[in-house]
């Protein structure tokens, strides 16, 4: 079952003190690292993490660092929407095509702060999430950024973010009031433990 750790789990009620708090506790957990590379998702089913995923790395770059926003839900992209700008090229250009992440991100939103959209959608897109793939990109930018952050799909529903999180130094998994079943949260937990990542914090998502 789940179990609360000190400063671990969150009541998220879109607080940016809250987001300041779990930015400190990210930092503190993966201070050893050069490049900190954090995937954050939800169990299953829809959810309301763009918010979180957005405020967290505006709150990064708000410190000076450089920061990558990466939407990597292919499948329902929604990090153009919420910033309001193109999703023309982007991640799945970059990955599928060889094509340059640092051209296609965009960086006039705040300093400091690059966003990576969803970009072109593939007919069969498993052929993006080779790990090979996804490795090469993650080291080209651990060279540039400070901190990427994965906007990701559910964890259950679909292999894209199974794939993804080998490449990843952490986890932050979202759980929504009334929305989110105990089960699939537990059996999140379990499969992220099993691919020997740390979950860096769980996020009681009420609003």
């Amino acid at each position: 079952m789940l179990r609360r750790k000190k400063n671990s789990v969150m009541n998220y009620n879109q607080s940016t003190e809250e987001v300041r708090i779990l930015r400190s506790n990210i930092e503190k957990q993966l201070e050893d690292s050069h490049s900190q590379i954090v995937m954050i998702t939800s169990p299953k089913g829809p959810s309301h993490h763009i918010y979180i995923s957005s405020q967290l790395a505006i709150s990064f770059a708000e410190q000076g660092k450089k920061v990558l926003l990466v939407d990597a839900n292919l499948r329902n992209p929604t990090l153009h929407t919420y910033f309001n700008i193109s999703n023309t090229k982007g991640f799945s250009d970059v990955v599928m095509q060889g094509e340059n992440g640092f051209l296609h991100a965009q960086n006039d939103y705040i300093r400091g702060l690059s966003i990576l959209t969803a970009g072109n959608l593939f007919e069969a897109p498993v052929d993006l999430w080779v790990s090979k793939k996804i490795e090469h990109v993650v080291n080209n930018w651990k060279q540039r950024f400070d901190f990427v952050l994965f906007h990701a799909p559910s964890y259950l529903e679909i292999s894209d973010a199974q794939v993804l999180v080998d490449q990843c130094d952490g986890v932050l998994l979202v759980v929504q009031s009334g929305k989110t079943k105990i089960e699939d949260a537990v059996a999140a937990k379990k499969q992220i433990n099993h691919s020997k990542k740390p979950i860096l914090g769980v996020i009681y998502q009420t609003g």
